[in-house]
């Protein structure tokens, strides 16, 4: 009995039973059709063994496994697109005393590209090309956020009855930290560069996609082998082997599986480069779902055997010991050695004349006119030249003029003579030709527009301020599509290049100094990137000395960057001495106070007389006492 037959019946984190084993799971996985008994919705269940996943990657202990496990799972929570199978539920649970992670997702109620293989069904291009284009939607999703999905295989690949594609495993594969850790599966669909660095990466998606397209047409992955490391070595530096026989796919297929990654087509445009091809292939026939037969059955029914004629033995008359040889010389009679000579001149005859024709046939080889291909698809290009036995090979160049898959020219050109098993060779649009990304950094905002726009690209804008760089300018740009591009790179044209423009100095909001000590205006000064300027102290009544009593500008005023705050610190009250006004009369000892800043207030007495003495607050002043300035006194009369 298989082991993993005992998981059926099994309840998974308290909600998740698990149903049917269903084949297909990788090494130390299963894979298992459920039911969530929350609602009777239909999951899948993916169990791996904890132990399974010790030695892998960093995981030297159980404990790493399971929080790298969880880690990884995290990173792809919350991703959603209409192709893609994201994780719904995760975690630990031990079964049967083995301590499992598991993985849930939903259940789909199409068939996976694998099981369609593995029964014998072959796709067209036209069902190709429409699982490439949805897969390639929810790849460049995903590298949009900086996710490698990392498994992308016909297993993980699943069509309805549409002939529309879900993509699942993300988040699910176990990733290898060398070659060696690396199963024969996964190593089937590896890129070449996972060789040496073994982390899943944009670039070794669309590479795995390829192969996974090539092996729907032709049932074969190329340079497979029983190891992944063998596999790998078998393609660095190969250029993938697609075939013209698969229709005008092959140019964008090979081009998406380059050996040097750098070379390859992004997500989005092997996605774009399918979909230019879509108006050039036959409407896809919906993909026959599966017939409920098991497999098992299939492969093990028993035919009706049907016994072939056999030949007539004659039947000899009587029965004699085999024939004695003996090394003598036996002599012919004359006249059956003369019929002799005249059967051999009659075959040397026959045999020169049949070397004749042939000799003459191989001199003289049917030639034919080479016909105009020029603007056809190279599949009908192919099919118009394929009555006349030319070795036909294809070269693909990229043309601003000729639509992707159409021949652009021939060698030899249109009209000249070619004999039967010479070569032609049909030079194939590759698409568009690219665009070179230029740096627009430092220039203005009409001239960067200007120099991107003649190059082919599209361009959004933003504004930025930016302290050193003047208002107008272009302070960066991205690729919004691909941001890690660089000046020089080559991109589609029509590609969105995104500029940001200076908006001149941020504006700094002016600190309230007022009441500080003046190291503490210079650090609030320096926060904001401001320069102090210390004015000559003042008097303040309301400011203690030293103490900044007074700024210019005002608090909340804006300022560029280094602008200048002046302040001024505080000497304290301003005081004067009180001047001689005894024996004066009101209105001169009045006169003689305001002079210096002193108010006269109340007065007693007879004011039509002498002052006889000044107080302030009750206490008797003399002239000269020291008083502060704008204060009040009190004058008294006799």
């Amino acid at each position: 009995m298989d082991e993993r037959s005992s998981f059926v019946g099994a309840t998974v984190a308290g909600r998740y039973l698990l149903e049917q084993l269903i084949p297909g799971g990788a090494d130390n996985t299963n894979v298992l059709a459920a039911r969530d008994t929350r609602g009777s919705v239909p999951v899948v269940v993916r169990l791996v063994t904890v132990d399974s996943l010790v030695g892998w990657g960093r995981a030297a202990t159980a404990a790493e496994a399971v929080e790298g496990f969880q880690q990884h799972l995290l990173s792809v929570a919350g991703v959603q697109h209409p192709v893609l199978v994201a994780p719904l539920d995760w975690g630990e649970v031990s079964i049967a005393g083995t301590a499992h992670l598991f993985v849930v997702t939903e259940r789909l109620a199409g068939t996976s590209v694998r099981e369609l293989l593995d029964r014998g069904r072959r796709l067209t291009p036209s069902q190709a090309l429409v699982i490439g284009i949805d897969v390639c939607r929810a790849l460049h999703h995903l590298h949009q956020l900086g996710i490698a999905h990392g498994d992308i295989r016909p297993a993980n690949v699943f069509v309805g009855t549409d002939a529309r594609a879900r993509l699942a495993g993300i988040g699910i594969k176990r990733a290898a930290s060398t070659i060696a850790e690396m199963t024969t599966e996964q190593g089937r669909y590896a890129a070449p560069e996972l060789a040496s660095d073994t982390t899943p990466t944009a670039a070794a998606d669309v590479y795995a996609l390829a192969l996974t397209m090539l092996e729907m047409l032709t049932g074969d992955v190329p340079f497979a082998a029983d190891s992944a490391a063998v596999t790998l070595a078998n393609r660095a530096g190969k250029l993938l082997p697609v075939s013209a026989d698969i229709g005008p796919v092959a140019v964008p297929m090979e081009k998406a599986a380059r050996p040097d990654a750098a070379d390859r087509s992004s997500a989005l445009e092997f996605g774009q480069a399918l979909a230019q091809l879509a108006a050039k292939l036959p409407r896809p026939e919906p993909i026959e779902s599966l017939t409920t037969e098991s497999f098992r059955d299939t492969i093990t029914r028993q035919l009706e055997a049907v016994p072939a004629p056999q030949p007539t033995a004659p039947v000899a008359e009587t029965s004699a010991p085999p024939p004695t040889t003996a090394d003598v010389a036996v002599t012919a009679p004359r006249a059956e050695r003369r019929r002799y000579r005249v059967l051999w001149s009659i075959a040397a005859v026959v045999a020169l004349t049949v070397s004749g024709v042939l000799a003459w046939q191989s001199l003289s080889a049917t030639s034919y006119a080479v016909p105009d291909l020029v603007g056809i698809p190279e599949g009908e290009a192919r099919n118009a030249v394929s009555q006349f036995g030319w070795n036909v090979l294809i070269r693909a160049q990229r043309s601003d003029d000729v639509e992707l898959g159409d021949v652009i020219s021939t060698t030899p050109a249109a009209g000249m003579s070619l004999r039967e098993g010479d070569d032609i060779t049909l030079v194939v649009s590759e698409g568009a030709t690219l665009a070179l990304l230029p740096d627009v950094i430092g220039l203005s905002r009409d001239d960067a527009i200007a120099t991107l726009q003649s190059a082919g690209l599209t361009v959004s804008e933003s504004l930025r301020d930016d302290d050193s760089v003047p208002a107008g300018s272009v302070v960066g740009w991205i690729v919004t599509e691909q941001p890690n591009l660089v000046a020089g790179s080559q991109v589609l044209r029509g590609t969105e290049v995104a500029i940001v423009v200076s908006g001149g100095p941020v504006l700094r909001a002016v600190p309230n100094l007022i009441g500080l000590s003046e190291a503490d205006a210079d650090a609030q000064l320096i926060a904001v990137q401001l320069n102090s300027q210390r004015n000559d102290d003042v008097f303040s009544s309301d400011i203690p000395i030293g103490l900044i009593a007074t700024q210019e500008p005002a608090a909340g005023a804006q300022l560029s960057r280094d602008g200048i705050v002046a302040y001024a610190l505080s000497k304290g009250p301003e005081t004067v001495e009180l001047p001689n006004v005894i024996g004066l009369a009101l209105a001169d000892a009045q006169k003689r106070l305001n002079e210096v800043g002193i108010y006269v207030g109340t007065t007693s007495g007879r004011t039509t007389s002498k002052v006889r003495t000044v107080q302030q607050e009750g206490k008797t002043l003399k002239s000269g006492d020291v008083v502060l300035k704008g204060s009040v006194v009190d004058l008294v009369f006799p």
